[in-house]
């Protein structure tokens, strides 16, 4: 019966990941959800017992003739066909379209569950319920991993939720010792019981160590250049933002304090975006270092007067919240050829939102300081000219 309770609690957590992201949106209300799989694990599981009946003559039949060689190949592309469809269910939408992608994914799934199936076989071929169990346990494991680092953004909730699955995995462990079981069975004299406990318990271990070393790899290379365009934020969509694309962001300002404001994107690098921000606070004694819009020419994106500042700002990714529309045309020919558009002042110091503790507590979906109802200028600054192409996306 422990035995019984220990693997139901293995196989919710290993079902768990399959069916949505691990992170959530930085403001929910206004963000989209994160996608969600809800009968993935159901479709998991049919897929399983038809990988199984498939799988299983492969590995007793082996390449042995001609005949047989050509009945294994056909078996095995059967099983690449089936196993299809289970990883674009948990794909993200931005990866559904990619057929190598997905066809690659799906190789790398039939050969995990060969390459377990495969020393397990004179015990599993004795129960259908191991042989699909052990099957299933090995799917969700890939397929888990494979939608946690794709929905993975934020390293230090993805390393959280790599923790957490690592503990649940000693506490199991420690369980399945105490109560006379192994977790390193022999397979030609263990039970069926014993060896599905033992491969659930392995599946969740390198579900939750492929996270980490993921989680590990991205936070390295968040800490030294910043967050990456990919993969995509929770909860965005149209992305990356694109050049002429307005969009609302968390704008940071000098004293670390910062406010959702529109932003035009001017320029896309591969550790941030410039961008010029526009406030609704009344500029029009500093014609020179503002450019006013009026709501008129920006229907659908502005519902009041606002001004344009000319100064460039630095934004890491992880701060676009959603997308707001088009910079218009006159305005874009504007900026291109007549506005005093100008980089930040080199005594100003670097962006503010790109110190090592903004970036790390960026890492963990959140963000330093506190909200703010007034945008702090810097009006000192060189007056640099760039002509910027847009791009579409």
């Amino acid at each position: 019966m422990q035995g019984i309770l220990v693997g139901a609690v293995l196989l919710v957590c290993l079902s768990t990941p399959l069916m949505g992201g691990t992170q959530q949106p930085r403001l929910r209300s206004k963000r989209q959800t994160s996608e969600y799989a809800g009968g993935a694990p159901l479709a998991v599981g049919v897929g399983s017992w038809v990988m199984w009946v498939l799988m299983f003559p492969v590995l007793r039949v082996g390449f042995t003739s001609d005949r047989n060689t050509w009945i294994c190949v056909a078996l095995l592309v059967l099983c690449v066909l089936v196993a299809r469809p289970m990883v674009r269910m948990v794909a993200p939408a931005r990866l559904k379209g990619s057929r190598m992608l997905i066809a690659a994914r799906a190789v790398g799934l039939c050969c995990a569950v060969a390459g377990v199936m495969a020393p397990l076989e004179t015990q599993v071929d004795k129960q259908v319920v191991a042989g699909v169990t052990v099957v299933y346990a090995t799917t969700a494991a890939v397929l888990g991993l494979l939608r946690a680092v794709d929905h993975g953004y934020f390293p230090l909730v993805l390393l959280r939720t790599a923790l957490w699955r690592a503990l649940l995995a000693v506490v199991t462990g420690y369980w399945i010792h105490h109560t006379g079981g192994t977790l390193a069975p022999d397979p030609d004299d263990a039970t069926a019981g014993t060896l599905l406990l033992a491969v659930l318990w392995w599946s969740l271990v390198g579900l939750s160590a492929g996270c980490a070393v993921a989680a590990a790899v991205r936070l390295v290379r968040w800490l030294r250049t910043g967050p990456p365009a990919r993969p995509a934020p929770p909860g965005v969509t149209s992305w990356p933002p694109a050049v002429g694309d307005v969009w609302t962001a968390e704008l940071t300002h000098d004293d670390n304090t910062y406010k959702e404001r529109p932003v035009v994107v001017l320029e896309r690098t591969p550790g941030f975006v410039r961008v010029l921000g526009i406030t609704s606070v009344n500029k029009s004694d500093r014609p020179r270092g503002y450019l006013k819009l009026r709501p008129s020419e920006w229907e659908g994106v502005l519902k009041k007067d606002g001004w344009l500042n000319l100064e460039i700002a630095h934004i890491p990714y992880c701060d676009f919240l959603w997308r707001r529309g088009e910079c218009p045309d006159r305005v874009w020919d504007v900026l291109c050829k007549k506005a005093d558009v100008r980089e930040r002042s080199a005594k100003a110091g670097p962006a503010p939102g790109f110190t090592f503790r903004h970036r790390l507590r960026s890492a963990m979906n959140a963000h330093v300081g506190r909200d703010a109802r007034t945008v702090r200028v810097d009006a000192a600054g060189s007056r640099g000219r760039r002509v910027w192409t847009r791009e579409r996306v």
